[in-house]
């Protein structure tokens, strides 16, 4: 029987906005299919401030030996010395657990650390945002470039106030995460209801790791690799026990579209119901997809769930936590940013639009809100200790 293991036991890194390539061995027998799951354990190093939590799933194809992966590292200037977290090999499918199921993720401070907020500088800024919401390293133009946007202010403090808040916005706004982290809360959504508690933090960051994989928008065949990506991710989810229980194989396309429709709060129009019924087609795994893709992505539910899925990720993307983890411990605040940004929601409008859905941002002033508030500056800098829980405010409160 195969087995899986990382091979090394340690990966050290200093720390900066920056990742480390972690490599994960089958050995053995590889004629099938095989796969095991990944995550990471707190130990002094924080996945707040010091790296991104860790969680996927790896898929090994028939003949595959290895899988590389990056664990994503961040800066602050908190003098640390050595830091640790642990990574985990866990879940085996087709293979058992290897002797090395376990590995040191070591952190070492970058010397000397800076006296303000690292966060404050634009390239850092900009390469924490692509960890954040496109759970990936920067790549170097697209670094370049929204740096730009904000080191073009100079020293007008008004400018970089705004810009930073416009560049950040465009991270959920851009091709990459609406096709990527957005779709994986389409999906929850549809599949089992537009809850607070869905998706969770740590099933999010998974699901869009597997779509995310290899993406790069402007790189050559990312579109291609985009809606393989897609295919595979959707295929998966529609089998996945807990789809099969509010959606068991044979049902009706009829009852299988409408009950999509349905958890994800909208009623259809009767294009968008009759082109899922269409993609449904006998009902087989890739017809079940194909039908959720198509719900998914209908104008009526882009924009129903378009709200709820930005005030979640202020909480995912910002804040690294779900909306009731601590230090709120309930979903008040989440509650009175999603009122606040349905308030300044207008009658009519399509967040399919960018600038629709820039100047609905604009209006409700929420990013500038999260990215001033002391619970995500905490992760970078302060007296309180970037990793210490319930050590900073929630972010509910207004600008």
């Amino acid at each position: 029987m195969p087995t899986f293991q990382f091979d090394s036991a340690s990966y050290a890194v200093e720390e900066g906005v920056t990742s480390v390539n972690i490599r994960v061995l089958r050995n053995g027998p590889t004629g099938t299919a095989a796969a095991v799951d990944i995550t990471s354990e707190d130990g002094t190093a924080k996945q707040k401030g010091d790296y991104t939590f860790l969680v996927g799933h790896l898929s090994f194809a028939a003949g595959e030996t290895e899988k590389t992966f990056q664990v994503l590292i961040n800066d602050d200037s908190y003098a640390e010395g050595f830091e640790f977290a642990t990574l985990i090999l866990q879940h085996p499918e087709n293979g058992t657990l290897g002797t090395q199921s376990t590995a040191m993720l070591q952190i070492t401070d970058d010397a000397p650390e800076t006296t303000s907020n690292p966060i404050d500088d634009g390239r850092t800024f900009v390469g924490t945002h692509y960890h954040d919401f496109l759970y990936r390293q920067a790549d170097e133009s697209g670094e370049d470039f929204w740096t730009q946007q904000i080191e073009s202010c100079g020293a007008s403090a008004g400018c970089v106030q705004s810009r930073r808040a416009d560049v950040s916005t465009a991270f959920f706004l851009s091709i990459e995460f609406q096709q990527t982290g957005y779709l994986v809360i389409r999906a929850h959504k549809a599949g089992f209801g537009n809850l607070k508690s869905n998706p969770r933090y740590a099933v999010f960051l998974s699901d869009q790791r597997l779509i995310s994989d290899g993406v790069v928008v402007g790189a050559a065949g990312w579109e291609q690799k985009l809606v393989e990506n897609r295919r595979r991710y959707l295929e998966e989810f529609v089998v996945r026990s807990e789809f099969l229980a509010q959606f068991p194989q044979g049902q009706l396309a009829g009852d299988y579209v409408d009950k999509l429709f349905q958890n994800a709060g909208v009623v259809p129009s009767q294009s968008e119901r009759d082109a899922a019924i269409t993609a449904y087609g006998s009902g087989d795994t890739a017809g079940r997809a194909a039908a959720l893709r198509s719900v998914v992505e209908a104008g009526s539910v882009f924009n129903r769930l378009y709200n709820d899925a930005f005030v979640l990720m202020q909480y995912y993307g910002y804040l690294r936590r779900n909306p009731d983890d601590v230090p709120d411990n309930n979903f008040s605040g989440y509650d009175f940013w999603l009122a606040k940004l349905n308030h300044f929601t207008q009658p009519g409008e399509d967040a399919r639009n960018e600038a629709v859905a820039l100047a609905r941002v604009r209006r409700a002033e929420m990013v500038r809100a999260f990215i001033e508030s002391l619970e995500y500056r905490q992760r970078f800098f302060g007296a309180a200790g970037g990793n210490q829980e319930g050590a900073v405010e929630s972010g509910n409160q207004g600008p």
